[in-house]
């Protein structure tokens, strides 16, 4: 099974969700509702866990410094998600999302600060306006929107 267990559980997740998204009303691209995000959502998890499933080559051990490399950098996001949960009220979303974006381009991508920067920039920025365009609310934080 190697990595395909993991997607497989992943369209089972993936599967529930879009069960569940779809007892929500829809709504329309104009008119999103509440279950609009959570489909699309859903249909994207499904999507590349199928993908992921059908690329998957048979799990090798690696060596122990890439084994090491690579959980050091798994427990980067989820430290990352975390502060970010937790900061995201008091500091606001385009300073906490604009963080996140440096911490996975850089510490993770291993991008190149420049570009990293520009990138958070620009992607915190977009989802900000795109979310607000959308009726979400987000919060503002100490910039004050």
């Amino acid at each position: 099974m190697g990595r395909r267990l993991p997607a497989a559980v992943l369209i089972g997740v993936g599967l529930a969700a879009l069960y569940e998204a779809l007892r929500l009303p829809f709504g329309s691209v104009q008119q999103p509702d509440s279950g609009f995000f959570p489909t699309l959502v859903a249909l994207a998890l499904i999507v590349f866990s199928a993908s992921a499933a059908a690329d998957a080559a048979p799990a090798s051990e690696g060596t122990p410094a890439a084994n090491a490399n690579g959980q050091a950098r798994v427990w980067t996001v989820v430290a990352a998600l975390a502060a970010y949960a937790w900061a995201i009220a008091p500091v606001g979303f385009v300073l906490c999302t604009a963080a996140l974006l440096v911490v996975l381009l850089r510490g993770i991508g291993r991008v190149s600060w420049p570009v990293s920067l520009a990138a958070a920039a620009i992607g915190s920025i977009a989802c900000y306006a795109l979310f607000t365009r959308l009726g979400l609310p987000l919060p503002a934080g100490v910039l004050g929107f």
